[in-house]
């Protein structure tokens, strides 16, 4: 039920009503936000939680089988604490632009918009710019999402298939998989995909269930090897995994602007921070015992490690399977709506149907020729997370900030300018050396 939530308000601005002679440092946004049925601090947590643990949470071990146990430990806890001030930055900025308009809340791409609006005036005629950034970065966020749920679903089905004896290739697999996802993606009731949406969530739990099952069944054997590094190489693509297992801006957004209290969202104590702190665990303890388990063999998904021929492991791989094909029409219908939302009113009313189906089709076409191109699993995360959510998570957050303080509330020393500008650098340092090694390893085809 939260991402139905979730799609009706992400695209929303909430306007305040002013009281007469409230001033700017009077007004608190949150008490003009006028939300229908806001979530208690436990349903965030839970939300926030469940939101988190997917297709990411599955790929932990092949990025700690490419830093080792210490160092992947390390950079996991690091990457974590990094990205959680970066959203917390990000929410923060949005509060004080609210406070200086006036309204209870502004979407991402419009907080972008009026941060541009009132910086620097070398950059007033870039605010359209900054705000399609946002959209961009969102919207191939989400089709990438889809992208990576086919080429999941289609390596899971084919290590089911080999043991049975019907051999068939990744590719034609993904082909297959098209037609039933691209059906499913043209419901336009959101409703009639909430019970698809239950059996999903149900059927992680039980896969997460069966996978630590595995993991925990035999005595760990650590050795040098598994506490070193493979390669300087190695540290952008796993970041980039990192980033796109722990960031879902859209969402950690979304749930921000549901809560009951949303004060007791951001702060060191705070929900995001506790949450944060929770998944970041449960990320570490995946990673170090699948690493230990399945050593330098670690695939893009730990459930492809699990044997072939035990039943439990067939129920693993199938339950994460139906998992992530019953959530696909879920995110395509996030990238629908972002498009949509652009471009409905450059069509006639009377074309208006007949251009959505074109472009409920398009796009979920596009991220299954993505998949077809390149069937690559961990390498598709590590692309995806180091080109997309360095940009919506780390760079734009730091900019807005930089833009909200301008020009004289930079603090001693403007050391929240210098502050935000490393931030920036590194976003996107970050951005070009994942997404060239993340690149190159898609190049190089798929492993099956």
């Amino acid at each position: 039920m939260y991402f139905l939530k979730y799609v009706a308000t992400r695209f929303e601005d909430v306007k305040a009503v002013v009281l007469p002679g409230e001033s700017e440092e009077d007004f608190d946004p949150h008490a003009h936000r006028h939300i229908p049925k806001p979530t208690t601090y436990s349903e965030t947590m839970m939300h926030m939680l469940k939101g988190c643990l997917g297709a990411g949470l599955l790929a932990m071990p092949n990025a700690f089988s490419r830093m080792g146990i210490i160092y992947g430990t390390i950079g996991m806890v690091l990457i974590g604490i990094f990205a959680t001030y970066c959203i917390q930055v990000l929410v923060h900025a949005q509060y004080l632009l609210c406070k200086r308009k006036r309204r209870g809340y502004m979407a991402y791409n419009k907080s972008m918009r009026v941060a541009v609006q009132d910086g620097p005036v070398c950059m007033r005629g870039l605010e359209g710019f900054f705000a399609n950034g946002v959209d961009f970065f969102l919207l191939f966020w989400q089709v990438g999402i889809c992208a990576i749920y086919f080429v999941f679903v289609a390596e899971n089905v084919k290590q089911v298939m080999d043991f049975y004896g019907h051999s068939m290739t990744v590719r034609m697999l993904i082909i297959y998989c098209y037609p039933p996802l691209l059906l499913l993606s043209l419901i336009k009731d959101l409703k009639l995909l909430t019970p698809f949406s239950t059996i999903s969530n149900f059927a992680v739990m039980l896969g997460l269930y069966l996978v630590f099952f595995y993991l925990i069944e035999d005595d760990a054997e650590i050795d040098d090897s598994k506490l070193q590094m493979k390669g300087i190489k190695e540290i952008p693509v796993f970041i980039g995994i990192t980033l796109f297992a722990l960031e879902a801006v859209g969402v950690i957004l979304a749930l921000e602007y549901n809560m009951e209290k949303p004060r007791d969202f951001t702060g060191l104590c705070g929900l995001f921070s506790v949450a944060m702190f929770i998944i970041i665990t449960i990320y570490v303890t995946l990673g170090i015992f699948g690493y230990l388990k399945y050593g330098n063999k670690c695939e893009g998904s730990i459930t492809l490690n699990l044997p072939q021929n035990q039943k439990k492991a067939q129920v693993a791989k199938l339950t994460f399977t139906l998992a992530l094909f019953l959530s696909y029409p879920l995110q395509n219908f996030v990238a629908w709506q972002i498009v949509w939302r652009k471009s409905r009113k450059k069509f006639r009313e009377s074309i208006r149907p007949l251009a959505d189906y074109v472009i409920r089709i398009l796009i979920a076409t596009i991220p299954f020729g993505m998949a077809v191109l390149a069937p690559n699993l961990e390498a598709f995360m590590g692309l995806l997370g180091a080109f997309c959510l360095t940009f919506a998570a780390i760079v734009f957050p730091a900019l807005m900030e930089m833009l909200v303080y301008w020009p004289k509330k930079y603090g001693f020393c403007y050391y929240k300018l210098f502050k935000d500008l490393l931030i920036i650098l590194f976003g996107i340092v970050a951005c070009c050396s994942g997404v060239y090694t993340s690149a190159l390893e898609m190049l190089a085809g798929p492993k099956h």
